[in-house]
């Protein structure tokens, strides 16, 4: 979905937030057209639900596995999400779909002793670029926690 679109929708499902933030950045991003993996708009209508806190967390590692155990080990509130949009950024043109496979798998593991909902939980990954100044693999984590009443 070209980044227009995506904008504008964000707009509509949430007309409070700012433009210039970095959740907006970041979702504009994870729903844009460079996106290797096909994003679905009913993702974007559930994560920005009613009365919604924001987080955008962000990791480099040796692998996209070392970005997922700094995920649960460093940030374990993100286990109380209500949903998480994550996606992963190669150091190259080239993405290494197995790395990103296990990654999702050993996270996958890491949260089968806790109990967590998220919804949506969706991923995609991204290719670098050639003249990146980024050399490791990345990962990107949008969450969305209840702010009550």
């Amino acid at each position: 979905m070209p980044t227009e679109a995506i904008e504008s929708l964000i707009k509509k499902l949430s007309p409070l937030m700012e433009e210039d933030s970095e959740i907006f950045r970041e979702l504009a991003v994870f729903f844009g057209d460079n996106s290797k993996v096909q994003t679905h708009r009913d993702d974007l209508s559930k994560f920005l639900g009613r009365k919604r806190l924001y987080q955008v967390l962000r990791f480099t590692g040796e692998s996209y596995k070392d970005c997922v155990y700094q995920l649960v080990d460093d940030h374990p509130e993100s286990m109380e999400a209500l949903g998480m949009l994550r996606y992963y950024t190669s150091p190259s043109k080239k993405i290494d779909w197995e790395q990103i496979e296990h990654a999702e798998i050993a996270l996958g593991k890491e949260l089968t002793t806790n109990a967590y909902g998220w919804m949506p939980d969706a991923w995609t990954a991204f290719e670098g670029t050639e003249d990146s100044s980024e050399k490791s693999p990345s990962l990107v984590a949008i969450l969305a926690f209840d702010y009550g009443d």
